[in-house]
């Protein structure tokens, strides 16, 4: 049997490959059957319940409507906050993506993230709110308008379901994509920004699209 030589463009386009499907995905531990498909299959125009429950980072029962800013649209991040790879990065790009609109965290938009992993409760919250806080701190900016949410099973099946953003189990672990939804008031979902580096450009007329 021959082997293929790879040349050295060949080589570097195969890393570059790898590479990035290390960053659809993030592996992380935890428990639960397989499930065949992952990925982000969200339609334009789609709902999510702004009166699913949810528990806030210091434990107080909350809906995905209260948590957000009334009267305003919102960025919905389904996140993972022990996640030891691509959620890291997923919360670095909405730092920078807050540190460059214009708009005003807590004033134009806010912004609700929310953990799809129902082993994470409000301690898991409360750390990645500090740490957020620290890091906003570092550029200047504020954490006020950014709510740590946590909830049962049945919770993030319903919303993830809505967004139709999936995830996977498989050895023993949780794969995921990367993502933000842009939320009206009423819970319409406008607009989603797959990935972990997003335009401020785009995000800031999402956000104020009629």
């Amino acid at each position: 049997m021959q082997l293929a030589i790879l040349k050295p463009v060949d080589a570097a386009r195969a890393a570059v490959v790898v590479f990035l499907a290390a960053l659809v995905s993030c592996p992380c531990g935890h428990a639960a059957p397989q499930q065949p498909r992952m990925g982000i299959f969200t339609k334009k125009g789609a709902m999510v319940g702004m009166q699913l429950p949810f528990v806030d980072e210091q434990g107080a029962p909350t809906t995905l409507g209260a948590a957000a800013l009334a009267g305003k649209p919102f960025i919905l991040a389904p996140i993972f906050y022990r996640c030891p790879r691509l959620c890291g990065l997923t919360f670095g790009g909405i730092i920078e993506l807050v540190r460059s609109m214009k708009l005003r965290l807590g004033e134009d938009y806010s912004v609700v993230s929310y953990s799809f992993n129902p082993s994470e409760g409000p301690a898991e919250a409360r750390e990645k709110r500090a740490e957020i806080l620290e890091r906003l701190r570092k550029k200047g900016g504020s954490a006020a308008g950014w709510s740590f949410l946590t909830a049962s099973a049945a919770t993030i099946e319903a919303i993830n379901r809505e967004l139709d953003f999936r995830v996977r189990y498989a050895d023993r672990e949780l794969e995921h994509s990367s993502a933000i939804f842009i939320v009206s008031p009423s819970g319409e979902v406008r607009r989603y920004f797959a990935g972990v580096e997003f335009s401020p450009e785009k995000v800031s007329a999402a956000l104020l699209a009629p």
